[in-house]
C-alpha cells in the first residue's frame, strides 16, 4: 500500500514538472522518468512533444520513447499513432516503435495504415515495424495485410508505390 502511494506521488510530481513550463524542471523530470517512470506518463510526453520548441526537451522525449522497455507501452504508443490529434508527431511515434524493440505484432493494421497514408518517411518507419512483426503473423493475417496494402497502391505516388509493393513482398514471403 505504501509502495503504491509512493509511486502515485512520484507520478503526480513528474506530471506536475512536465506541465510546469519550467525548462529545468521538465528536463529533471524527463531524466527521472527514464529511470523510474510509468507508462501512465506517456500521454503527457506526447502532449509536451506536440508543440515543443526546445530542441533538448524534444530530443530527451524522443530518446525516452525510443528506449521504452515495458511492453504495456506498445498499446499506449499505438493508441497515440491512431489518434488524429497526434498526427504531427506520428512519424516520431512510429519511429520509436521500431527503435524501442517492443512487440507490435497485434497492431500491424495501424502500421499498414501508416505506411499507406503517411508520407514517405513515415511509410519507411512503418515498413520497419511491419517487417519485424511479419514473421510472427499467421498466414491469413499476412494475406489480409497484403490485400490492404494492395488496395492502397492506387493512391500512392510512384516512389511510395515501389515501397508498398516491397512491403507486400516482405509480408508474404514468410
Amino acid at each position: 500500500m505504501e509502495q503504491d502511494q509512493g509511486r502515485d506521488n512520484r507520478l503526480r510530481h513528474q506530471l506536475g514538472a512536465l506541465q510546469s513550463g519550467n525548462r529545468s524542471a521538465i528536463l529533471a523530470a524527463l531524466r527521472e522518468i527514464r529511470h523510474t517512470g510509468s507508462v501512465a506518463v506517456l500521454p503527457e510526453l506526447f502532449e509536451l512533444l506536440m508543440d515543443q520548441e526546445d530542441q533538448q526537451i524534444a530530443s530527451e522525449i524522443t530518446g525516452l520513447l525510443n528506449d521504452l522497455k515495458e511492453q504495456k507501452a506498445a498499446r499506449v504508443l499505438v493508441a497515440a499513432i491512431d489518434n488524429p490529434d497526434y498526427e504531427q508527431i506520428s512519424s516520431l511515434l512510429v519511429a520509436a516503435c521500431w527503435q524501442n524493440g517492443l512487440s507490435y505484432d497485434q497492431y500491424t493494421d495501424t502500421f499498414v495504415r501508416m505506411a499507406i497514408r503517411g508520407d514517405y518517411a513515415t511509410a519507411i518507419e512503418a515498413f520497419t515495424v511491419i517487417e519485424e512483426a511479419a514473421g510472427n503473423l499467421a498466414q491469413e493475417e499476412r494475406h489480409r495485410l497484403a490485400g490492404m496494402i494492395n488496395d492502397g497502391l492506387q493512391a500512392a505516388d510512384e516512389q511510395k508505390r515501389i515501397l508498398l509493393k516491397e512491403l507486400i513482398r516482405v509480408i508474404t514471403m514468410y
